[in-house]
């Protein structure tokens, strides 16, 4: 786990996997934060690889999590009952920098690992405020404008109450939580995450396989899209290590996202999901777009951006109210 957390203290940007109870993969992007981490540095606000680790490598007693606040509460709702997760770090921007002269893609730069989840409904903000939210300002710059004064988080007070998922183990029947060399996505407009479920596992219980792959347009060649999906809903995808990639009976995710750099304003993810045949997605669902323009936004637009996020987290929270602390 000690590749894992240093690439997790160092990031960013991450990713956090999972397969929902009717087998269909699901990811986020999320904030990687440490818990237990009062004395493991951060790096600098615009350069997630600014950090030295010898300076303030994170410890065994640190705790990989991510706290997502209440306005994403429907899209971890379904982690809760998985169980276990995968957590990685894939994009380029958030890790270190090949060195030697090597000159084959940054095969192996990303890492991954597998275990069980523990969920805090942190309903009240402490956690999140003791522990987590000075990391958050570091790596989240949007979070500044949220809760970087007592007057901040006192007028925003819906932005502390965080859902914070932590990396508590190892997977059922495994020695320890796993971790996987993942190349590096380098081009967020074509390179994304694959996840599907593990080989062999049962769909309803199986633990997310990851691959990062590199997409070809939303086409397909005659004859090579699978049974029973039009070319034009067909996308290429190949993984960018080189290696074969298994076909997918419960259906595949494929998930990307970009981000404005250093101020992370625009923070936009993408998705593709459907059948996999190994080669080829038959794309059945879709969000986002990739390569979208991440153009500053208005006075006006980061207005309605700034209450939609308020009423979002006001609405998450007191659902999540309600069902933890039922009225007698």
């Amino acid at each position: 786990m000690d590749r894992l957390r240093e690439a997790w203290r160092r990031a960013v940007t991450a990713e956090l996997c999972w397969t929902n109870p009717d087998g269909t993969p699901a990811a986020i992007a999320v904030t990687p934060l440490l818990r237990g981490s009062s004395s493991v540095g951060s790096p600098s606000a615009g350069s997630p690889s600014a950090a030295s680790p010898a300076a303030g490598s994170p410890s065994a007693g640190t705790t990989v999590c991510a706290a997502v606040p209440y306005s994403r509460a429907r899209e971890v709702a379904e982690l809760r009952a998985a169980g276990e997760a995968t957590f990685a770090v894939t994009d380029s921007r958030s890790l270190p920098a090949r060195t030697g002269t090597d000159s084959s893609p940054a095969t192996g730069a990303g890492v991954a690992a597998t275990g069980t989840v523990r969920i805090v409904d942190d309903l009240d903000g402490e956690l999140f405020l003791d522990e987590l939210l000075d990391q958050e300002l570091v790596k989240y710059p949007p979070s500044r404008t949220l809760a970087d004064s007592v007057l901040l988080r006192r007028e925003n007070w819906w932005w502390l109450p965080r859902i914070v998922v932590e990396l508590a183990g190892p997977a059922p029947g495994a020695g320890h939580p796993g971790e996987t060399p993942l190349p590096a996505r380098t081009d967020p407009a074509r390179h994304a995450l694959l996840v599907t479920t593990a080989a062999g596992a049962a769909a309803s219980t199986g633990v997310p396989e990851l691959r990062s792959v590199d997409l070809g347009a939303d086409s397909a060649p005659s004859g090579a899209a699978p049974s029973g999906a039009a070319a034009s809903d067909v996308l290429g995808v190949r993984d960018l290590a080189g290696e074969p990639l298994p076909a997918a009976s419960a259906g595949a995710l494929v998930f990307g996202y970009d981000y404005t750099m250093p101020d992370l304003e625009r923070w936009e993810t993408w998705s593709r999901r459907g059948g996999f045949d190994g080669g080829h997605l038959a794309v059945e669902a879709r969000t986002g777009s990739p390569g979208e323009d991440l153009r500053t936004l208005g006075l006006l637009a980061r207005t309605r951006r700034h209450r939609a996020l308020a009423k979002a987290c006001r609405t998450g929270l007191r659902a999540a109210q309600r069902h933890l602390q039922p009225t007698p």
